[in-house]
């Protein structure tokens, strides 16, 4: 889909009939004739890799293994060239047509990104200077700030996938030429370790998880490469068409049987590397059966032309798709929001072809073949010459003065990202907004599932995933030996320190009952950071909210599956009767955030209560329809809420005092309704509690079960839905799989700073509070999940 796309094809011939070779077509300008089966298997799956990023439905990747084809292609493709001419001279070739639309991709995508951090200073616009190396040689994935989301740079891993295996490309060829089939055994075993490694976390090696996509991209690919260089050699040649569409069925019986056995998150064949194995044999069973047929297509006379534009611009069609999608999103959302999802396919259709229009160009240059504005439309004569002398600059030396001039403007570059204004904050202390949620956008295109976090598209936390069964409820035990005090006190200081937060109260409930609470570090003023001091525990607010509707639903007062009844306190609220109970309570409702509405801006210099906020989105429709998509929402939290008073007479307040903190035990908890700029705490997040209270509550919702009956607490912890999001509970892991569904090491819930866990191997309750926002480009979920990890290994080694 890169570079390959402009190497020369060798017709092949099978020996039996029913495998004979693809339709040929004459070359552009003339001369030698190409087999035109791998440039149309790489159009049908550039077209499948659009409609998948555009619509994410989990149905759409079983539809073509696009990435096994095209690494497949490329494999085929580059050992053809490989057989004509050196190493080295196909190497820089190929480098030259990879790495130049890659630079003005990224020269355009870096100059946006710095524009938007001087224009709205904060840490999730800010990119550091050691980020941008892989935008110059991407042999690591190109990444930018959080607040690009993934949209411009999680596709990228496929170029850097991709320049892996070009470099690697000699030595497997040597092997593959000495070895024949047998060398495939070795990308094939790797995937089956990188899989068990990914599954179960306790057996990996230290780093895994920053290496762990690496490897598996690598022995996936690496397979269907090679398996690229037997095509080219002739030996899938030698199957019959039988022989084809058994192969095809092996592949698909086994992806049966994979996720029957084991089972894969979400149904989405991209999120288990043996999965996206089998169902890419199958699917280049099915092409290569349907060789001739597929060969055929460019004769069509509209297939034809599509797929001779696509394989003229497939890089920039590959890079640039993305940026269409969130255009298109975008026009959806504010032009026509009534607009059906599948006619946004259309909309990202046009938009990536007028940024082919803009940026085609680079392909052709880099290729050193004339430049088009369309494929057989030559540019102008002096727009011709103009690239045609850039073109020549770019595969010729370049001097030291040219490379100084490079270097400086990525300095410039750096200077924009790195540089702060007077008014960037050293930290965003405010909880990080969903990625693309004023779009409903899906989410951002090619994201490895995170494996760790079994994670979704939400604002907040990853979705839930099945417990593993508790231990037995422990007796009241005195407090813990010193011995492990001091183990946890050390681990929590060295973590503060390489993560730079300033303090962190910590409070651990193990299984004998008994516990250790202290503090680690200081106020961020300099003042004492005492161990047993109250803090705000804002969205751990939720899990206290999700439990006083099910205990409701317990009692017949309302049901999960029920429409939202009108609210009276807030009467014209446009999702009443729309969306379900369950769905508020798993964030697929659609319902916007406050802090996310239009009226929001006018709004934020004033303190806010539940009403106030929810008077915001009055004017606002549903983000997507009930069920289809997750995103994180803190009115529909106020909501249920005010819900919870309507069906009962009392007021939140209340609710609280006799349904949470009187049954757990919390004696130094309460509900702050001070009136704050900007926020409404509520039932969404105005819990104020100590780390004392806050373990006795997790043990009396997760381990004692005094809240919640069995039944009901199954309910909160359920993943049965696409999106695996339990009701207020969300897993922290490393994770695994177990029977076909996901085993997390830790259940609970995280706000701004603070966070409940429960870890039912251990039997340990976890309870953090940070002086530093979990939700910022400095500090991150997975962060705080490290620190949990190194605690749960504290207790059990003690």
């Amino acid at each position: 889909m890169t570079a390959e796309a402009l190497a020369p094809r060798r017709s092949h011939r099978a020996p039996d009939t029913a495998a004979v070779p693809a339709a040929a077509a004459p070359a552009p300008g003339g001369g030698k004739r190409r087999d035109t089966f791998l440039d149309n298997v790489r159009a049908i799956s550039l077209v499948r890799v659009i409609i998948w990023h555009t619509l994410a439905s989990a149905v759409i990747s079983w539809v073509v293994a696009s990435m096994p084809a095209m690494f497949f292609i490329g494999g085929s493709l580059l050992a053809h060239s490989l057989d004509r001419r050196s190493s080295g001279t196909v190497l820089r070739a190929r480098l030259r047509r990879l790495l130049i639309p890659f630079w003005v991709f990224g020269g355009v995508v870096l100059t946006v990104l710095a524009v938007v951090h001087r224009m709205s200073p904060a840490a999730d616009t800010k990119l550091s200077i050691g980020a941008l190396v892989p935008w110059i040689f991407p042999l690591a994935d190109p990444h930018g700030p959080p607040w690009e989301a993934g949209w411009a740079t999680t596709p990228l891993w496929y170029l850097r996938c991709y320049l892996w295996l070009m470099l690697l490309t000699p030595l497997m060829r040597a092997a593959q030429r000495r070895f024949g089939l047998k060398v495939l055994l070795i990308p094939l075993a790797g995937v089956f370790i990188v899989d068990y490694l990914n599954r179960t976390a306790d057996v990996a090696p230290a780093g895994w998880d920053s290496v762990k996509w690496y490897a598996g991209d690598l022995c996936t690919y690496s397979f269907f490469w090679m398996l690229g260089f037997c095509h080219r050699d002739g030996m899938i040649s030698q199957l019959n068409q039988r022989a084809r569409l058994e192969w095809a069925a092996l592949g698909g019986v086994a992806a049966f049987i994979w996720v029957k056995v084991v089972g894969v998150q979400g149904m989405v064949v991209n999120n288990s590397y043996p999965l996206l194995l089998f169902m890419g044999i199958a699917w280049l069973g099915i092409f290569l059966a349907a060789e001739r047929w597929i060969g055929n297509l460019s004769l069509n006379a509209i297939a034809g032309p599509v797929i001779r534009w696509l394989s003229r611009r497939s890089m920039t069609v590959y890079l640039w798709h993305p940026i269409a999608i969130v255009g298109a999103y975008w026009i959806r959302a504010h032009l026509v929001p009534d607009l059906p999802k599948m006619m946004v396919l259309p909309i990202v259709g046009i938009l990536t072809v007028l940024f082919c229009v803009i940026f085609g160009r680079a392909e052709d240059y880099a290729a050193g073949r004339p430049g088009q504005w369309w494929p057989g439309r030559d540019d102008p004569p002096g727009t011709a010459q103009l690239f045609t002398r850039l073109s020549g600059w770019l595969r010729g030396s370049m001097s030291s003065t040219q490379a100084l001039g490079i270097g400086a403007v990525i300095a410039v570059v750096a200077v924009a990202f790195v540089v702060p204004s007077g008014a960037v904050q050293e930290k965003a202390k405010t909880d990080a907004p969903a990625a693309g949620a004023a779009l409903a956008l899906p989410p951002a295109p090619s994201g490895k599932p995170d494996v760790v976090d079994f994670a979704n598209t939400t604002e907040e936390e990853p979705a839930a995933a099945e417990p593993e069964p508790a231990a037995a409820d422990p007796e009241p035990a005195a407090g813990a030996d010193d011995s492990l005090k001091g183990k946890v006190l050390a681990t929590v200081d060295a973590w503060r320190a390489e993560k730079k937060v300033d303090g962190v109260q910590v409070g651990l409930s193990l299984a004998d009952g008994s516990q250790v609470v202290l503090a680690s570090g200081a106020r961020p003023d300099g003042g004492a950071l005492e161990a047993e001091a109250s803090y705000p525990v804002t969205s751990v607010t939720k899990t206290m909210t999700a439990s006083i509707i099910l205990q409701l639903v317990e009692e017949g007062k309302i049901s999960l599956e029920d429409k939202l009844p009108k609210i009276n306190a807030v009467p014209n609220l446009p999702y009443a009767g729309k969306v379900t109970i369950r769905q508020i309570l798993n964030h697929t409702a659609g319902i916007k955030p406050y802090d996310q509405s239009k009226a929001y801006a006018t709004a934020k210099s004033q303190p806010l209560t539940a009403v106030t906020a929810l008077r915001l989105i009055v004017d606002e429709p549903l983000e997507w329809t009930p069920g289809t998509q997750v995103g994180y929402s803190n009115a529909g939290y106020l909501t249920l809420g005010l819900l919870a008073e309507q069906l009962t007479g009392k007021t939140y307040e209340q609710l609280l005092t006799e349904r949470i903190f009187g049954p757990a035990g919390m004696t130094d908890s309460r509900l702050d309704q001070t009136p704050t700029a900007g926020w409404a705490g509520f039932s969404a997040g105005g819990v104020v509690s100590t780390p004392k209270d806050q373990m006795a509550w997790a043990d009396a919702l997760y381990r004692s079960k005094k809240i919640l009956k069995p039944k009901w607490l199954a309910e909160m912890l359920s993943v049965d839905n696409k999106f695996s999001t339990g009701l207020g509970a969300f897993p922290t892991c490393p994770c695994s799989m177990k029977d076909g569904k996901p085993v997390y090491s830790a259940i609970g819930h995280n706000g701004g700073q603070a966070t409940i866990q429960y870890a039912p191997a251990e039997n340990l309750v976890i309870v953090l509070n940070l002086t530093e926002s979990m939700w910022t480009a400095e500090l991150t979920r997975d962060d705080v999940a490290e620190l949990i990890v190194s605690l749960r290994k504290n207790v059990a080694a003690s």
